[in-house]
């Protein structure tokens, strides 16, 4: 099973949406399969023969049940503990944190693993240099691909779902009718939010460590060990890994973003422990050294 093929369990995030909603306001307590899919698509919507939006919807119920994101006893279902620790936690953290555990991406080398087929699209796109690919569609997705990864090949069931599916767990801005900008802010964003006992607020902290945290909830950004084993494997002349005072011009940008928009504070208040913000054609946008968490 590949969460990136439409036709399989696990691709229609929408749908994913439909039996949240559903069990939030069951106040999280176990529905029986049967009545959880009874709400999110009642039988009477359904057009006489027409059985496809039931498929999928039992499609999408087993496929998160395997993730892991969905607990089922017998034959109730209720959102799982591991990954909605309190009430709080938004569907896409619990969705993003699911999709990126170990277990659903034991081997990033085979085909139709698990969520293993995206990550390594994900970390991929998070290397590349967003100012030389400003723009991701369904219809050039193939070809980044075919540049960067040679020993992985996509087809149009997959191309469809790759740039929305990473833009709904914020790892990319839609900037037109299905198009999209590289772009992980959201996702760093509600990360920090959902994980106050390692971003405590307004606490300073070096920049490597707020990088190395960032890396070990998301591993698909800089320096995480998803990222690192794709870098391995990307090829081609137009892309060189950042060097060791770099960071990434996805991870530049989004942390340029968060400190605009007052989110974190930036600071470079010492030569030691540098990293450098990254722009366009190289260009160094800020140095940093420290990176302060703001409060409510």
């Amino acid at each position: 099973m590949s969460i990136v093929n439409n036709d399989h369990g696990g691709s229609q995030f929408e749908v994913l949406a439909a039996i949240y909603s559903v069990l939030k306001g069951n106040k999280e307590n176990p529905m029986e399969q049967e009545e959880l899919i009874a709400w999110c698509r009642p039988q009477a919507l359904i057009p006489e023969g027409k059985k496809s939006a039931r498929s999928k919807l039992d499609k999408e119920v087993k496929a998160w049940s395997e993730l892991g994101l969905l607990e089922t006893a017998d034959t109730s279902i209720k959102l799982s503990s591991n990954y909605f620790t309190d009430s709080k936690v938004r569907l896409t953290t619990g969705a993003r944190r699911c999709l990126l555990a170990s277990e659903n991406n034991k081997d990033l080398i085979s085909r139709d693993q698990r969520a293993a087929d995206f990550t390594v699209l994900l970390s991929m796109l998070l290397a590349l240099d967003v100012y030389r690919y400003p723009e991701i569609k369904s219809n050039n997705l193939a070809e980044i691909i075919d540049r960067y990864l040679s020993d992985f090949r996509i087809n149009s069931n997959e191309t469809s779902v790759v740039p929305g599916y990473a833009h709904w767990l914020g790892f990319m801005v839609r900037t037109g009718n299905s198009v999209y900008s590289i772009d992980p802010t959201l996702a760093i964003r509600e990360e920090i939010a959902a994980s106050t006992s390692v971003f405590k607020p307004d606490t300073q902290m070096p920049i490597d460590t707020f990088i190395g945290q960032l890396a070990k909830l998301m591993p698909v950004l800089d320096g995480g060990a998803y990222r690192q084993q794709v870098e391995q494997r990307i090829e081609g002349q137009s892309w060189t890994k950042p060097k060791d005072n770099e960071l990434s011009t996805s991870l530049s940008r989004a942390l340029l973003r968060l400190h605009h928009g007052g989110q974190i504070q930036l600071q470079k208040l010492s030569d030691a422990g540098l990293r450098n913000l990254k722009g366009p054609k190289g260009e160094i946008l800020m140095p940093v050294t420290h990176v302060t968490v703001r409060g409510e």
